[in-house]
């Protein structure tokens, strides 16, 4: 993928976010994740965004990570900032696990290396509300195969 085109996918994603910060009521959801990047070498990772509510059915996912992999032997560092559109099933909570489908760009760095964009997308589970948070569970592409835990805080009933 060129740097041109993940730059226009980014920019369209990101063109969406005042929409999505100000002319709807569902509010901004902080989030944190711990993701498994693969294959070999695979990476860990720790990273924190929000989603930002673009309509009632779509969502705007803004994360930065970092973590470690196994480069030649050694530990480096590495890291990755991902622009993901997600399409909700169940916008409205009705169901108790909703479903959401995701699509972007990562850009994915390691310690020595250079800057790498990727076309990302991802299943995204997410459970029941439980003390004000939910927990989602991902599965999904972006440089290599990813799975993916987040803890999303939540002030009402949308998903």
């Amino acid at each position: 993928m060129t740097r041109s085109l993940a730059g226009a996918v980014a920019a369209a994603l990101l063109a969406l976010a005042p929409r999505a910060a100000s002319g709807q009521a569902i509010p901004p959801a902080p989030e944190l994740r711990a993701d498994l990047l693969g294959p070999a070498p695979y990476a860990a990772e720790l990273g924190a965004g929000v989603n930002l509510g673009a309509g009632y059915y779509q969502r705007i996912e803004l994360d930065a990570a970092g973590g470690t992999r196994r480069l030649g032997g050694a530990l480096v560092g590495t890291g990755r900032v991902d622009a993901l559109m997600r399409l909700l099933l169940d916008p409205f909570g009705q169901q108790r696990w909703g479903l959401s489908l995701a699509g972007g760009v990562s850009v994915r760095y390691d310690a020595g290396g250079t800057a790498r964009p990727y076309l990302a997308g991802a299943l995204d589970f997410e459970g029941p509300i439980d003390h004000g948070v939910r927990m989602a569970y991902q599965v999904g592409f972006g440089g290599g195969v990813r799975l993916g835990v987040v803890i999303r805080r939540v002030t009402t009933h949308w998903r």
